[in-house]
């Protein structure tokens, strides 16, 4: 917001009277405008939040619309448990004037503190800057309506562990500027006058969107009385967390628009070329294609998908290369990424990573089960069979798959046919077929009684 500064110009003119007879009048006339005034428009962003710490309101995070000061915090938990979940619905409010409204999130620690006894057994590194707990705290951001629920057409901001930005770093946001608006979708500014409301949720543990249905802005859902559109579960976490800290900074930022056609929230950053490429090999039956696998790349709070062979223009950074598509397969990078399908992407920098597929054989395993009264015949005895070739009973074969195969056997005299039973995709009688998909494994009991 510019301040407009005014000086006034006096210019003082003194007419001398000349005096050339009469009555020494002159003709006159005067107009006035006073009171001219300017008045520069207001941008005083307020905030207010409302909290709930496992479905309860928190009042240490909850407050009324204010400016906020170095004792509010959005979170202030001092005793987390695995499985613990919070949500908050903020209210943003700029005054009269249209404004641009940035949001930016900062890690400052992420400590070890005095380690006990079950947590030395699995975490040995210890100390400040050590912590574990800034990678396990997960985060969703959304666009809210303001009751404090995640509702089915709710716009996601973003989400991930906190720890992804690494100690000391730091994410900016555009909530609203030239090119993004969270609640419209059309680029442009938070409006004057309005409120606008943004929601997080967090989770000590793995968070799962689990959106509700909209119910209007006048219904009283809220994270008291339902799921809040996101559950949480905590039970896969380990003792490396516990006497763990972490504090973050959380700023809001509000620049006037009038004027100012071309702000944005996130500076530009310098970026780099990615392209992840999938190759998928089928010498097993497999009849899998690449379309049938989803990639992605993943900065650690946004997962993009993206298209093989395509060449992504990226900021610089620490990427993460996945995929997600039909089990069966064995996956394998090369290329610029890891094993992992990690990947550091430097300004100007042209990286590509390859993810191959390779189909993994279906197995048919055979089992002779032998009933009646002893003496039995041994169950080695009865010539099992996979598509006529002779099959150790317990013996795991490999087959290909999307093809039927033929189980049977030579049988013995003496002992009469009774089942065939195992995996559903077992035939029920002998000579039937068993269709596998790819990487698949079966195992069929057939069982034969004593006459």
């Amino acid at each position: 917001m510019k301040r407009i500064l005014l000086s006034s110009l006096l210019v003082l003119f003194t007419v001398g009277a000349v005096a050339l007879g009469g009555t020494g009048a002159f003709f006159s006339d005067t107009e006035l405008s006073s009171g001219n005034t300017f008045t520069a428009g207001a941008i005083d962003l307020k905030i207010d939040n409302h909290s709930y710490y496992n479905g309860v309101l928190n009042p240490s995070t909850t407050w009324e619309l204010k400016d906020l000061t170095t004792i509010d915090k959005f979170f202030d938990f001092p005793d987390l448990k695995p499985g613990d979940l919070g949500e908050d619905t903020i209210s943003l409010h700029v005054d009269t004037n249209d404004a641009y409204l940035c949001a930016n999130v900062k890690l400052t620690s992420n400590d070890d503190n005095t380690p006990t006894e079950p947590e030395l057994l699995v975490d040995a590194n210890t100390g400040p800057g050590l912590g574990e707990l800034a990678g396990k705290v997960n985060f969703i951001w959304w666009a809210d309506d303001g009751d404090n629920v995640l509702e089915d057409d709710e716009g996601i901001i973003s989400k991930g562990p906190i720890g992804a930005l690494g100690l000391q770093g730091e994410i900016n946001i555009a909530l609203a500027d030239s090119t993004t608006n969270i609640w419209t979708g059309v680029p442009g500014p938070f409006p004057g006058e309005q409120t606008l409301y943004i929601a997080k949720a967090w989770c000590f543990g793995d968070i799962t969107e689990a959106p509700l249905k909209q119910d209007g802005a006048n219904n009283l859902i809220s994270p008291a009385n339902s799921t809040g559109g996101v559950s949480c579960d905590g039970s896969l976490l380990d003792n490396a967390t516990q006497t763990d800290s972490l504090t973050a900074d959380v700023k809001f930022t509000a620049v006037q628009a009038r004027n100012n056609p071309n702000y944005s929230c996130v500076p530009p950053r310098e970026t780099g070329k990615l392209t992840v490429t999938k190759v998928v090999v089928n010498n097993n039956g497999g009849n899998n294609v690449i379309s049938d696998f989803l990639l992605f790349v993943d900065d650690g709070f946004v997962s993009t998908n993206v298209t093989s062979g395509v060449e992504q223009t990226l900021p610089v950074g620490a990427y993460n290369v996945s995929e997600a598509g039909s089990d069966g397969y064995e996956a394998s990078f090369t290329g610029d990424c890891d094993p992992s399908g990690d990947v550091v992407i430097g300004a100007n920098e042209i990286k590509s990573c390859t993810i191959t597929n390779t189909e993994l054989p279906a197995h048919i395993t055979l089992i002779k089960a032998v009933t009646g009264t002893p003496p039995l015949a041994s169950n080695t005895l009865f010539g099992l069979k996979i598509d006529g070739v002779n099959t150790p009973t317990g013996a795991s074969k490999a087959v290909t798959s999307n093809t039927p195969h033929t189980i049977s056997e030579a049988g013995r005299a003496g002992y009469t046919f009774v089942s065939i039973t195992g995996s559903s995709e077992c035939p029920s009688v002998l000579g039937g077929t068993a269709t596998l998909s790819e990487g698949q494994a079966i195992t069929c009991i057939i069982t034969n009684n004593k006459n």
